[in-house]
């Protein structure tokens, strides 16, 4: 007899057509059902969905169920997390992944123990770097449904990284739902026949349960009325972790690598990754904050005496990941769970933001005198780029000179007149109080982890520069437009490319799970001729400006009369920065059409077999056409296997001469186009008025979602003012690592303070008062990374506030025999940790440098960097501790 571990869990999305709060609602008397169940031996064991989040909202209502969960947890009879949510893996970054799981992790343990199994029944596709990143957390077995080939048709197997890091997998046969049967049936014999179709012979696994279901109070009446039918299957009451002990040690099972979007056996919304294109923009700029910004400069400050705010941190986590959860990050939900998700997302980013103006408005406070303007550099490499920062001063002309007195030269962007009188209800009575706001560039070379420091002098320093021909340049590139055209020249390769850049329109009859074109679609070329140029030159930044109108239809009946309607007027900025190979791209434009999706299309020389883009921790190559393009419909596909791609922060197309690149800040989405697929073409917005809809033209069948009710969404044709960002790369070879930080730079900001008191509306804090940091600032360059292959993952403090965690990865397909160095300014204790921060093992004691090891394709590594306490540090140290 076969035995088949049933399992009985809830799937308990964490919002969908519903709100956050209508399912906590749901939860609280959910939980209490499951509880007793426990207490009373009707259930054996339960499986709450896998993540934490879910039960930190209902710990918070009912604190008086903490010792009960923790006892079952103790018990082996309640098992709960990894994850504090599950996330959408195909668009979440490496490192938001990693603190998912870590918050995960810790709540876990807490309250008894995590559930050490990859759990992720409902996502949208299984990611290539998974099995590495399980295996950064002593996770030895995944659970998935969706994605999984019929050609590879494998229920257990062993899924395996670049790196070689390998999990035992499972498959899950028809959904997480599909032992409903067992309990709605009483012929269960089909249901059983299904679930063995593995050609190695091993345990198999019902999964009991579905989405927000109650428990199923008489399992044990089910079961033993199942195993008295029929005498091939002996069912059994189980958990994972049990069927993982079965099954992890079968001889035979196969090695798969590579990702799993594949629908041949379920839907898997490759045209998800442009849904809700707003909500991805507000999640990726978080992300960006925390990554780039606010952890190192927090690590940075505890250096020089400011008490780290874990807290503050740890919530924005649970934010970010509140808003990655596969649903919410798809949008595929109602306006107002959409809503709900966006404002969660913007309160965090006014936390981020909030933390990073005190941590450099409290640092500044401790600058040497006479310094009024500090830039940071918060990496582990040396900074060597043009800064923008918005600065205040009395005179409107003034000059810059550093810490040696020399003269800073500086482009001065823009200017404006700010009077700060006191209010009088008789304005004649105001006496004016005027200072003027100027935002300059300027390009600024600084050590890692370090600042440095400029003094303003008023007078003398030139104008805002005047409006120029449409035509800019800087080291790398010259861009002009003339006679209707856009010319780009590549000075490094001598070429020059012709309205390289371009845009496209066309309907959209899909719904915020999928794009699908219009049935009667009309789709438009939108072109630059007429549009209005500008060009302002400068010796650190210049910027060419294209405004405009686009005429697009309306609706979808207005596109099927090929008739354009509405106005749809936008201002495109290209953005040149000295020595720099990125040209900035940010498009503004005020979007008044109905179910239509638009995109940005660079015109590139590359005829391509494969795109590249960004996975978590690696680079994935796709073929430009899904093999079973053409024969899907007769071969039982659950939806056309589109070229859609999914990036993190970067799509690319290469070959032996040049390399095309689109860095991105928040687009999601990208695919390859044309006749010779020599055309990049990039998601900006995607607009749609339903949830579901049923028989779509890339997706047959019911709706996706909810099958018998049609939810509209307005809200997301994204009405009105949009802006998408990013920016173009054109080089001669293709460098992941090298794109990564370009990525990083365009993500971060200027980065810069005045110290000033002539305006106290620069940012809301900067109104109120504090006390100047009593540790002086001084220039204390803690370390540098020298390896231009490998890209930081993140650098930040310890928990325990007394070092370093910097991890790196490599993102190429070959081995780094020689990734470079990490030098010390003075002697250093680096360990090897795991994903979770825990120690593995010791590298070095008492250090000036360290020579790297070799990363092997796709290799993660985290380094934990400690430096002897310094005389004085030691007793302030003390002194918070104490408190």
């Amino acid at each position: 007899m076969r035995r088949v571990h049933v399992i009985p869990h809830t799937h308990w999305d964490f919002e969908w057509y519903f709100t956050r709060q209508h399912a906590r609602v749901q939860l609280a008397y959910h939980m209490a059902e499951v509880l007793e169940a426990l207490e009373t031996n009707r259930l054996d064991c339960y499986l709450l969905d896998g993540q934490m989040s879910i039960l930190d909202d209902y710990l918070s209502d009912n604190p008086n169920k903490r010792a009960a969960i923790m006892r079952f947890v103790r018990e082996r009879r309640l098992f709960i997390g990894p994850w504090y949510t599950q996330i959408d893996e195909m668009v979440t970054g490496g490192e938001a992944i990693v603190r998912n799981l870590q918050l995960g992790i810790r709540m876990a343990d807490e309250l008894g123990g995590a559930m050490r199994i990859g759990y992720l029944p409902d996502s949208f596709g299984q990611g290539r770097d998974m099995p590495k990143i399980y295996r950064g957390f002593d996770i030895s077995g995944a659970v998935f449904w969706r994605g999984m080939p019929i050609e590879r048709n494998a229920r257990c197997f062993h899924w395996e990284s670049d790196d070689g890091s390998s999990v035992c997998a499972v498959a899950i046969k028809d959904g997480y739902y599909a032992g409903a049967e067992l309990i709605e049936r009483d012929d269960c014999t089909d249901l059983l026949h299904r679930l063995d179709t593995d050609e190695v012979d091993h345990d198999l696994v019902l999964p009991l349960g579905g989405d927000q279901r109650c428990v199923d109070l008489d399992i044990r009446e089910r079961i033993a009325c199942v195993n008295a039918s029929q005498h091939e299957f002996e069912l059994v009451q189980s958990s994972y972790p049990a069927y993982f002990r079965a099954v992890e040690a079968i001889p035979g099972l196969p090695t798969y690598t590579g990702e799993f979007v594949d629908a041949s056996c379920s839907k898997i919304h490759r045209g998800i990754y442009s849904s809700r294109a707003d909500l991805k923009l507000i999640y990726d700029r978080l992300e960006h904050l925390m990554i780039d910004v606010v952890e190192p400069m927090m690590a940075i400050a505890a250096d020089h005496g400011i008490e780290p705010q874990q807290g503050l941190v740890d919530n924005i986590w649970k934010a970010v990941a509140r808003g990655q959860a596969h649903d919410s990050s798809g949008g595929c939900n109602s306006d107002a769970t959409n809503r709900d998700i966006a404002h969660r997302g913007e309160v965090a980013i006014e936390l981020a933001e909030s933390l990073r103006d005190y941590l450099l408005r409290k640092l500044a406070s401790g600058a040497p005198s006479g310094i009024d303007l500090l830039f940071w550099n918060p990496t582990a490499e040396r900074a060597d780029d043009v800064r923008q920062l918005e600065v205040s001063t009395r005179n409107p002309t003034f000059r810059l000179v550093d810490e040696d007195g020399q003269r800073v030269p500086f482009d001065i962007l823009a200017q404006r007149r700010v009077d700060h009188a006191v209010l009088r209800r008789d304005r004649h009575a105001m006496i004016p109080d005027v200072i003027y706001r100027t935002t300059i560039a300027l390009g600024l070379k600084i050590d890692p982890m370090d600042w440095t420091g400029l003094s303003i002098r008023e007078g003398d320093e030139p104008r805002v520069p005047p409006e120029t021909a449409a035509s800019i340049e800087n080291s790398c590139y010259r861009l002009r437009f003339e006679h209707g055209h856009l010319w780009l020249s590549d000075k490094r390769s001598g070429r020059e490319h012709l309205d390289p850049i371009g845009f496209s329109d066309g309907g959209d009859e899909g719904d915020t799970y999928d794009f699908s074109p219009a049935f009667a679609d009309w789709l438009l070329d939108l072109s630059l001729a007429d549009a209005n140029a500008t060009g302002r030159q400068g010796a650190y930044q210049s910027e060419l400006i294209l405004s405009g109108t686009w005429w697009l239809p309306e609706d979808l009946a207005k596109r099927a009369a090929k008739t354009a309607d509405t106005a749809v007027p936008y201002t495109l900025t290209l953005t040149l920065r000295a020595q720099d190979p990125t040209i900035g791209f940010d498009l503004r434009l005020d979007n008044t059409a109905r179910d239509h999706r638009l995109r940005l299309v660079l015109a590139t020389p590359i005829s391509a077999t494969e795109s590249f883009a960004d996975s978590p921790f690696g680079v994935a190559a796709r073929p430009v056409i899904d093999p079973h393009l053409d024969v899907w419909r007769d071969i039982g596909y659950c939806e056309e296997p589109t070229a859609l791609r999914p990036m993190i922060h970067f799509c690319n197309t290469h070959d032996e001469s040049a390399s095309w690149s689109f860095l991105a800040l928040g687009e999601k989405e990208f695919e390859l186009v044309g006749d010779s697929f020599d055309r990049l073409a990039i998601t900006l917005l995607r607009g749609v008025g339903y949830l579901g809809r049923p028989d779509t033209l890339r997706r047959p069948g019911d709706a996706s979602g909810l099958q018998t009710m049609a939810v509209e969404t307005p809200d997301s044709q994204l009405p009105g003012a949009r802006r998408m960002r990013g920016g173009i790369c054109i080089d001669p070879t293709f460098d992941a690592a090298e794109l990564q930080r370009r990525v990083r730079r365009l993500a971060m900001g200027g980065l810069g303070f005045q110290n000033q008191t002539i305006d106290r509306f620069t940012t809301p804090l900067q109104y109120f008062p504090i006390n100047a940091n009593p540790t002086r600032l001084i220039h204390r360059s803690r370390m540098r990374l020298e390896a231009p292959k490998l890209v930081v993952s993140s650098l930040r403090g310890t928990r325990s506030r007394d070092g370093y965690v910097l991890r790196l990865y490599n993102p190429a397909a070959s081995t780094l025999v020689s990734p470079g160095s990490l030098s010390f300014s003075r002697q250093a204790s680096v360990q090897l940790m795991n994903l979770n921060g825990e120690v593995l093992q010791a590298v070095a004691a008492a250090v000036d440098e360290l020579e790297l090891e070799a990363f092997a394709p796709g290799e993660i590594r985290t380094y934990g960097i400690f430096f002897p306490v310094e005389t004085g540090q030691r007793a302030a140290l003390d002194g918070r501790d104490a408190r």
